[in-house]
């Protein structure tokens, strides 16, 4: 592994189109929904920024030596998307958990397919306070 900054590649991600389903749980309203969708651009933000962080992260995702490991940096097309947003509203601690999953893409001969999911949580005391990143999830997909 080499020192963080030197001989690694760096991925650049971005965000492709795609039809998200969202799914409410656990007393969330219609209009609490409405005002969380309005940070919907500030939530992107946070997302890009924590899978761009997973995948640029040395102990998480490799850089193609061992063929046994998972996920490998190199297979990665630097797209992905969103697929999932779960908003739930919690009493304890009170406040709002939104998890977005989001979907990157591996190079393969025809193109591209889907490759790695990484579910990332967001929680938000209030509509309007700032979102905490509860955690970052990864799955094989």
């Amino acid at each position: 592994m080499s020192a963080p900054g030197f001989g690694r590649l760096r991925l650049d991600l971005k965000l492709i189109e795609n039809e998200s389903s969202i799914t409410f749980y656990d007393g969330i309203s219609l209009t609490q929904y409405y005002d969380l969708a309005k940070r919907w651009s500030e939530m992107l933000s946070i997302i890009h920024r924590e899978v761009s962080k997973y995948v640029n992260d040395d102990s998480l995702c490799f850089d193609g030596e061992d063929s046994n490991l998972f996920p490998i940096l190199c297979n990665l097309t630097g797209n992905y998307y969103i697929d999932k947003v779960a908003y739930t509203k919690y009493l304890n601690p009170i406040g709002f958990q939104i998890m977005i999953s989001t979907i990157l893409t591996e190079r393969l001969s025809t193109g591209e397919d889907d490759y790695l999911g990484l579910e990332v949580t967001l929680f938000t005391k209030s509509i309007n306070a700032n979102f905490e990143v509860w955690g970052v999830d990864s799955s094989v997909v």
